[in-house]
């Protein structure tokens, strides 16, 4: 039981550590994939991409040039949104 939970937080602190600047990267799960279609609340979708080092990328593209002060990369349904603060 504790096994894909262990692999999904490494997976978590991996993604942390690759998007530097205190960047939040999600890996969301189906029931919280489906708040993306419409963006969670408090959140818009701001792109979606194939991978998630491009919207990594994005993301840190956005923080860079002060649109946003964090974001999230959510995988909903194959591909990674960019969620940002509305």
């Amino acid at each position: 039981m504790h096994g894909p939970t262990r692999t999904a937080a490494a997976g978590v602190v991996m993604a942390l550590a690759l998007t530097g600047a205190g960047a939040v990267v999600t890996v969301a799960t189906a029931p919280a994939a489906a708040a993306s279609v419409t963006g969670a609340q408090g959140w818009d979708v701001s792109g979606s991409f194939d991978t998630q080092q491009e919207c990594v990328t994005a993301g840190d593209a956005g923080l860079a040039d002060g649109s946003w002060a964090q974001y999230r990369c959510v995988l909903f349904e194959a591909r990674w949104d960019l969620m940002t603060p509305a």
